[in-house]
């Protein structure tokens, strides 16, 4: 028998709240003239009609990434933003009529009414994975980029030189960032977990840091091992190093 998480909504600001689906959430966002959903979670619920429980506003999907545990109602909408170096990901992944998929490039701005999120491309996990960024709360909505994971590192499309950039970007932004809100693990967390996990993947690349055999569950056929920095963690698999290598 498959596994069925509890779904849950919890409210984590006055205007913000979240999705609970056990391992994944996302979040909705609301502003004064319109609400964004960020993410569509691992499960194909009616997840249109759990919003709604808190908002009657116009609504804007904007999809951090494009794995399966973010996406999986995303059929219940007419349109969703989506960096374009995640659309041929997408479709490749996805079962099912996607809805009208328009580009949310670095830089680009959805105002809310009251609040505005900036798009910040992060590549690294995915080529075209994003965080949305609250300037005036300083909050970062930060997808799988940032948490305390572990972050999937391994397997196609994962880019460490990538990962690395983006999180040196996020370091550099000073104090525009108090608190991360990710998509998967504790909720909020602080900017420290940046520091963590630049120092884990550049352990794990230059060797520094033993992984572990993780425990859990994993994708089928996947064998990464686990390296860990503080309270965070990268699933990254050490025979993808060295086939790069050569």
């Amino acid at each position: 028998m498959d596994f069925k998480p509890e779904i849950t909504l919890l409210q984590r600001r006055d205007n913000v709240w979240t999705v609970e689906e056990g391992m994944v959430r996302c979040f909705l966002i609301v502003g004064q003239e319109k609400a964004l959903l960020f993410d569509t979670g691992a499960e194909k619920i009616d997840l249109l009609a759990l919003v709604r429980q808190v908002t009657d506003l116009p609504i804007t999907l904007v999809q951090s990434h494009s794995d399966g545990d973010h996406t999986a109602a995303m059929g219940q909408f007419e349109q969703a933003y989506l960096h374009p170096a995640e659309v041929e990901r997408l479709k490749e992944r996805y079962t099912g009529t996607l809805p009208v998929l328009l580009p949310a490039e670095d830089g680009d701005v959805f105002d809310l009414g009251g609040v505005q999120l900036e798009v910040i491309h992060l590549p690294g996990h995915t080529p075209g994975s994003i965080g949305l960024l609250d300037r005036q709360a300083r909050i970062l909505y930060s997808g799988d980029m940032v948490s305390h994971g572990p972050v999937f590192m391994f397997g196609a499309g994962r880019d460490p030189a990538a990962f690395i950039a983006s999180l040196e970007r996020l370091k550099a932004m000073n104090g525009a960032i108090e608190e991360i809100y990710p998509c998967h693990e504790s909720c909020p967390i602080g900017p420290e977990v940046i520091d963590e996990l630049l120092s884990c993947i550049r352990g794990i690349l230059d060797g520094s840091i033993q992984g572990q055999k993780p425990d859990g569950m994993l994708p089928p056929g996947a064998s990464p091992l686990v390296y860990r920095v503080g309270a965070s963690g990268i699933f990254f698999d050490p025979t993808e190093k060295k086939e790069a290598a050569k």
